[in-house]
């Protein structure tokens, strides 16, 4: 009996030695994390005109946004617009960002900007304002097409108008056509 009251003696001082430890670290500090306010997988959306013509269909295959944030983060993303004329203009790029407090989509991470005439254009990112039509990169532009080549410092696309602009300094490149006349 007496070594039975002697080990719950010690047994109970271990106790009270871990107690007083575990009592006396500081707890450790994570930043807090936001939660998530909506995700989708493989996000399509279209935006109409005033008429009700089709204008854009947007594309991702995931989409995150996070609790009281108002940008959401996309993956896989295309956008497809017509111009005024009917050409249709894609924009697409492996990552991006939606912000929906300026009604804005930003493509990064190596844009490609194509036409059905064979036009392309290489960005590493572009802004485009949903509500103007306009698309803005402040990045080295590299313009292809059948028989030229174009850099520049920059790009202004018009979607509405459906026209492209090398902004900064420009430097082109030209080939010659094949064919007689």
């Amino acid at each position: 009996m007496k070594w039975s009251i002697a080990f719950a003696l010690i047994g109970v001082m271990t106790l009270l030695a871990v107690f007083a430890r575990v009592d006396s670290e500081s707890p450790t500090s994570s930043a807090p994390q936001a939660l998530v306010d909506v995700e989708i997988n493989q996000m399509v959306l279209t935006r109409y005109d005033s008429e009700g013509n089709k204008l854009e269909q947007s594309s991702a295959t995931h989409a995150i946004r996070l609790e009281n944030q108002s940008t959401t983060d996309l993956s896989d993303l295309e956008v497809r617009r017509r111009d005024r004329l009917g050409q249709e203009w894609i924009l697409a790029s492996p990552s991006g960002t939606s912000d929906m407090s300026n009604d804005t989509v930003t493509l990064e991470g190596g844009v490609v900007v194509s036409r059905a005439d064979g036009v392309n254009l290489l960005t590493e990112t572009l802004v485009v304002d949903i509500t103007s039509g306009r698309a803005i990169s402040t990045d080295k532009t590299q313009l292809t097409s059948h028989q030229s080549s174009s850099a520049s410092d920059g790009l202004v696309i018009d979607l509405e108008q459906g026209t492209a602009e090398l902004v900064g300094q420009v430097r082109s490149t030209y080939q010659r056509s094949q064919q007689t006349p």
